[in-house]
């Protein structure tokens, strides 16, 4: 889903200013995930995190935030509100990490209220089976409860 909506963004970037920024905030914020991994995540007290976790899905699930300023997009300052969710999967394989972005979403109007549709989607929806149907030795990694 969230490479479609990606090239999608990817292909309105030419049209406006507007498209254009967003694309490279989504892009600076997958970057970030990409060349710090764990370290752009912190709780959801922490003002200006670039990532939180989602604590109601059942896996290791976490969303890059565009919205407010991070040190990933510092000029985000103004709606729309994208999260991002990715999910932690293991490579059975080699045993490394993967983190899968899932797709990208606009929580302006619903704020939190957008997650719970979200969750149901990546975990009950197929979002996380498909990925481990398509990638057998990928396994979404179970979030850890006190």
């Amino acid at each position: 889903m969230f490479a479609s909506q990606y090239e999608q963004l990817a292909g309105l970037a030419s049209d406006s200013d507007t498209h254009l920024e967003l694309f490279g905030d989504v892009t600076a914020l997958l970057n970030a995930l990409e060349e710090f991994g764990h370290d752009v995540e912190e709780d959801n007290h922490h003002p200006d995190a670039i990532s939180h976790p989602i604590v109601t899905s059942r896996y290791r699930t976490f969303a890059l935030r565009r919205t407010p300023p991070t040190t990933a997009t510092p000029y985000a300052d103004s709606p729309p509100v994208l999260r991002i969710p990715y999910v932690w999967f293991i490579d059975q394989a080699t045993g490394d990490e993967v983190a899968v972005v899932m797709l990208v979403g606009d929580k302006t109007t619903s704020g939190n209220d957008w997650y719970p549709a979200v969750v149901n989607k990546i975990d009950n929806a197929s979002m996380v089976t498909d990925w481990e149907r398509t990638h057998p030795d990928h396994k979404a990694t179970i979030r850890r409860t006190r």
